[in-house]
């Protein structure tokens, strides 16, 4: 593989990914954060709301950040193996790329959403850093190892959800009440500090939960790194790798979603039980190997995705942009009150609008404007 050339079917993905994981976080900027597990949050659910949560569990739940765990542990190797193709320390400069993404995600946690990614994907960088110089083979089955960790605490923590607690001791309750939501939507649509402080309480939460999703997101990004070794962004899996992928994966998150329709929405095994967290790595590995292919006959297959991917870092931090402007300052009064299908065609009305963005920019200009200044301070922190 030439290092100095891209490789347009990461490109691609990584477009994918970085479009598609608004049709989620858009609830969790439009609505509290116990919008995004369930459309029962603030009362029970309408069948449209039902309908639309569904649609989103099967195609976007966990799927497009389980691609963006791939593509994160694979472009860790392609950055590795760069670096020492040009006589740098790839280890002291990966770790300087790292530290700065873990700096950008704590301010972006901060001041615009607090379901951010890259603080917590830093900090699995660094936890699995190690392991890049390992062999393809000997990296994904460590990586299937840390899932299948990952995966037994998920359980576990769906399973003392079934112990019964006393009332007011139980770990969430839905619908959620009245006055616990409205004194959310005041502290998400207040002051400038009542929103930092909303960021930080609810995304210090994910952070917190990171010794028990560190062994699922660092074992996906190990496979990513295995993968990458291996070929997989030249290739893909064969037709029938493919077929079982996509027929084990849409069985596991179509029988979690069954689940949830039996309780309502309501009841917490359901939501937590982690049958489409493995799953969606399984649907993101059958469509990533599917569109590998694409581009193998065709390098310049759906380039406005493609042109999307060349700059993720900056259409990731401008959604949130956007986002923060329209449900916190500039109309408020839609925060938790935005239906799922609105949100939708919000989400839906963006990412047209950033695949044109990036379609001019990437013909016009080039390097998206955050990825050159991630690369300027990267190489200026080891040559400094």
């Amino acid at each position: 593989m030439d290092l100095s050339q891209r490789i347009s079917s990461m490109d691609l993905l990584r477009g994918l990914a970085i479009l598609g994981i608004l049709f989620m976080n858009i609830v969790a900027f439009s609505a509290p954060d116990e919008a995004y597990m369930s459309p029962a949050w603030h009362a029970m659910a309408t069948d449209s709301d039902k309908m639309v949560f569904s649609v989103q569990f099967m195609l976007a739940h966990s799927k497009f950040y389980s691609l963006f765990c791939l593509l994160f542990g694979a472009g860790m190797v392609m950055f590795w193996q760069r670096a020492e193709a040009k006589g740098f320390d790839a280890k002291k400069l990966t770790r300087s790329r790292m530290a700065w993404l873990l700096l950008f995600g704590a301010l972006h946690l901060t001041f615009l959403f607090f379901g951010d990614i890259l603080f917590i994907y830093a900090v699995c960088a660094f936890c699995i850093m190690g392991k890049v110089t390992w062999d393809g083979d000997k990296t994904v089955r460590r990586g299937m190892i840390y899932m299948t960790v990952g995966v037994l605490l998920l359980s576990l923590m769906a399973a003392l959800t079934l112990i019964p607690m006393p009332k007011g001791q139980e770990m969430m309750l839905l619908p959620q009440s009245s006055d616990i939501l409205a004194g959310k939507v005041a502290q998400a649509t207040g002051s400038f500090g009542d929103m930092i402080l909303y960021n930080l309480k609810t995304g210090g939460a994910m952070v917190a939960g990171l010794p028990i999703m560190f062994w699922l997101l660092g074992g996906i990004m190990l496979v990513g790194m295995g993968l990458m070794k291996n070929g997989f962004f030249s290739r893909g899996f064969s037709n029938g790798a493919e077929l079982t992928l996509f027929a084990v994966g849409f069985t596991l998150t179509a029988s979690q979603l069954a689940m949830m329709w039996q309780t309502d929405f309501v009841n917490l095994f359901s939501l937590f039980v982690p049958l489409n967290a493995l799953g969606a790595v399984m649907l993101a590995l059958a469509v990533a190997s599917r569109l590998i292919k694409c581009c193998i006959k065709n390098p310049n297959f759906l380039m406005p995705l493609q042109y999307a991917g060349r700059m993720a870092f900056s259409l990731y931090i401008l959604q949130s942009i956007i986002m923060t402007l329209l449900f916190k300052w500039i109309a408020p009064e839609m925060f938790g009150n935005t239906s799922r299908l609105d949100a939708m065609g919000i989400a839906a009305i963006v990412i047209a609008l950033q695949l044109i963005l990036a379609t001019i920019w990437q013909t016009k200009i080039g390097q998206g404007p955050l990825e050159k200044m991630w690369r300027h301070l990267t190489y200026r922190s080891v040559k400094n």
